[in-house]
């Protein structure tokens, strides 16, 4: 069953898609295991199985599914469906769960059209992500990831240890951030992940990201664009080059990303600034 539009991107250990299917009426359609979907649009009755056991039930706008090791078949829907599929890898969930003194059998739960707002707000994310491509894209994606592994393996862990999840609370020391800002500094105009900048410390990528966030008060993620930003007004005040330019030489990856961030940020465009200035 072919979506009428389809969206998929891949970063490190995960893989989201969107979609809008059109076909109604009767068909067997097998999700995949390990994943995780929500579903955008209402419907008063859809039919489906788990495990060859049907069910036809309403499905409330902004529903979540866990698909574990069960086999969850779509078998009948009366309209338009739109979603977001997510593929957590999980031997990055097992890491993640080790790193926390969790077991390392610890695996995703199976659930299905049940309501969570945290996982429909990443899902909402990486729709927008999909569809805008914005700045810093795999930072932004490793952001989310992190805090999606987190939320599954606080709330729906099968053969972790009884004890809730514990976060240490973390912070860098002067040193180890100068470390990180002067990397940030360095490589603007590169892309930029979690991943390499927790490799200097050494950290873990998510500890790293609670840490950098206690330490700042920022995120990763918004600290590099604060940063490009700044330093994309420096050069628009001290040269004459093009917007284009400037905006590739901090990080952005065109003009119409680069200008709608540097608005959000200054309140005017990157003309707007630079004919201030002057």
């Amino acid at each position: 069953m072919k979506p009428a539009f389809f969206l998929r991107k891949e970063w490190k250990d995960i893989a989201v898609e969107y979609g809008v299917m059109e076909a109604v009426g009767d068909f067997d359609f097998t999700m995949p295991k390990h994943a995780i979907s929500v579903a955008f649009v209402p419907h008063d009755r859809v039919t489906w199985s788990v495990d060859g056991l049907k069910q036809t039930t309403p499905l409330p706008a902004g529903s979540a599914f866990l698909y574990g090791e069960h086999e969850f078949v779509w078998h009948n829907r009366e309209k338009t469906s739109e979603y977001v599929t997510i593929y957590l890898e999980p031997e990055f969930l097992r890491h993640t769960a080790i790193e926390n003194e969790l077991s390392a059998e610890t695996k995703l739960a199976h659930r299905v059209i049940f309501p969570d707002s945290t996982i429909v707000q990443v899902a909402h994310l990486f729709k927008s992500e999909l569809l805008n491509e914005g700045l810093g894209g795999a930072l932004f994606a490793e952001s989310l990831k992190n805090l999606l592994a987190v939320h599954l393996l606080r709330q729906y862990c099968e053969s972790a240890p009884a004890k809730k999840l514990v976060i240490p609370r973390l912070a860098l020391d002067a040193v180890k951030l100068k470390q990180v800002q002067d990397y940030i500094e360095e490589h603007l105009a590169e892309e930029i992940v979690i991943e390499d900048m927790a490799a200097l410390i050494p950290m873990s990528q998510f500890h790293f990201a609670r840490a950098f966030k206690a330490t700042t008060g920022e995120s990763p993620y918004k600290y590099l664009t604060q940063r490009r930003i700044e330093q994309a007004k420096v050069l628009l005040h001290m040269t004459k080059l093009p917007v284009a330019e400037v905006a590739y030489r901090v990080g952005f990856s065109n003009q119409s990303h680069f200008t709608a961030h540097f608005r959000k940020v200054t309140g005017v465009a990157p003309k707007v600034y630079r004919s201030q200035c002057s």
